[in-house]
């Protein structure tokens, strides 16, 4: 390549006219020499025409070196040949410069949503995907600035080199909770949240809110931080945030998740929405709902027909907590617990749910194990390894039930009325409700005569072991006396 650069001059055409008898050829090259083109008149009166190596010669004399097209050569001679005209044939092009890549942000976390996509979805449109969730946490590395690029040099159909445009640097502002690394080349997160770029203003945002609806406009959330939606949220999507979430309005059948604290005005799951929860749920309402949560949930009016696990407390300030199975570690207290059309409710309080699952399970497993053995002829079984494996499961079952927790209150608060027909699991103990009793009442474990015992009611913090004690207390002080009267009159 020619040493030579290409400098831009004058926006106009150069014109380069070649008489010979027997012809004129006329060379046209652009002003900024990527295009030759070629007009032929062959003479009127006679001469030779043109010829391969005077064209050669031609384009020598105006340094036309590089690009001359073959094709466009040999149409050239041809029409010369046949003494035809030819007007404004392309004969030759340059190599155009190519600009240098602008610089610009590359983001560096991946869609959460896109990650969550079920296998099985693969090929299907999903409609409530609507925007792209870049969670990060706190020095994490947010985006990477590119350098813009060089560009790759060109060349005229003369040989002069044509110098490449640079690409123009990146315009980038530095918003909340990132900063740019000490290279200037890394933006790296302060916090954990959503990785924002609006024009040229990169940010991390821990609090996201939305305006309306959580529906098809918005779509589902994955957000590492606080929501607050100032709407419903919609049948069918889901809303998963670290922090917290405050829904404003009313939860259909979807997902709530949340490893902070939840609150919403109602819910109507039909028996699928569900709601996980590693703080502490309030509502108005709750129904036909499935509800884990790891602190309390309290709802103003009315828990009806859901499934609640908690490691909390379940009260209902003002309404009734009817249908349904719950359970609550730290206890459980409301104004009417059932109903009177005998809607099947079960109430387990002082037990963690997942301790109970697991008894289940090491139940299970101890069943299978001794019908196995009944069922295998005799003489085939070890007896020794059938031992074994029963202590096994025995000793993992004691260590279930031995586990203590703090918030552990197997309590029943009812202000109102406790219905006929509630089923009530107090720690081990199991009962029915066989009547109505009129509240306010607090039912605990009766330890000295067995089945529950019905005080007046007290608070869910004055807890069931320490109200039993007191009994305890009492029955060995009567125990005391009596024995003492028995020895005095004995004297």
């Amino acid at each position: 390549m020619s040493g030579k650069q290409f400098v831009k001059g004058a926006e106009s055409v150069s014109r380069f006219e070649i008489k010979r008898y027997g012809y004129t050829l006329t060379l046209e090259i652009s002003p900024d020499e990527q295009e030759c083109y070629c007009y032929y008149e062959p003479s009127t009166i006679g001469g030779t025409p043109l010829t391969y190596a005077e064209l050669q010669a031609h384009l020598a004399q105006f340094k036309i070196n590089d690009g001359v097209v073959p094709e466009a050569v040999s149409s050239l001679l041809n029409s010369a040949v046949s003494a035809k005209s030819v007007s404004r044939l392309f004969l030759a092009r340059g190599i155009p410069m190519i600009p240098g890549e602008d610089g610009h942000i590359a983001i560096g976390v991946s869609d959460e949503l896109a990650e969550a996509e079920p296998e099985e979805g693969a090929g299907i449109v999903d409609f409530r995907r609507v925007q792209a969730f870049l969670n990060v946490d706190a020095g994490e590395l947010v985006a990477t600035i590119i350098s813009p690029g060089p560009g790759t040099p060109g060349k005229t159909v003369t040989g002069k080199t044509v110098p490449p445009l640079a690409g123009a640097p990146v315009k980038l502002e530095i918003g909340q909770n990132v900063r740019l690394s000490d290279d200037g080349l890394t933006v790296l997160s302060l916090a954990t949240g959503r990785v924002c770029l609006r024009e040229n203003v990169i940010s991390v945002e821990d609090v996201y809110e939305i305006d309306g609806n959580v529906d098809f406009k918005v779509g589902n959330v994955a957000f590492k931080g606080y929501v607050e939606v100032k709407g419903d949220v919609l049948d069918g999507f889901f809303v998963k945030a670290t922090k917290g979430i405050k829904v404003r309005g009313n939860i259909g059948v979807c997902t709530i998740e949340s490893d902070g604290d939840i609150s919403f005005c109602g819910m109507s799951g039909q028996g699928t929405g569900k709601v996980l929860c590693g703080g502490s749920i309030t509502a108005n309402f709750i129904s036909d709902a499935v509800i884990e949560c790891a602190g309390d949930v309290t709802a103003e009016v009315e828990i009806r027909s859901s499934h609640i696990k908690c490691l909390g407390a379940i009260s209902v300030n003002k309404g009734g907590l009817t249908g349904g199975e719950y359970f609550a570690l730290a206890g459980v207290e409301c104004a009417n617990l059932g109903s009177r059309t005998a809607l099947r409710t079960r109430v387990v309080a002082g037990v963690h749910y997942a301790d109970l699952e697991e008894l289940n399970c090491l139940f299970n497993e101890l069943k299978a194990l001794v019908a196995e053995f009944t069922a295998a002829p005799k003489g085939t079984v070890d007896m020794k390894a059938f031992a074994q494996k029963r202590a096994l499961v025995t000793e993992r079952t004691q260590e279930v039930r031995s586990r203590i927790y703090e918030q552990c209150n197997p309590k029943i608060n009812v202000k109102k009325v406790l219905y006929e027909g509630v089923s009530i699991t107090l720690g081990m103990i199991s009962d029915n409700i066989l009547e109505e009793r009129k509240g306010p009442v607090s039912i605990i474990e009766n330890s000295i005569e067995g089945g529950f015992r019905f005080l007046g009611m007290t608070p869910l913090s004055f807890k069931a072991h320490m109200i039993e004690q007191t009994f305890k207390q009492q029955q060995q002080l009567e125990q005391q006396r009596v024995r003492s009267n028995i020895q005095e009159a004995g004297a």
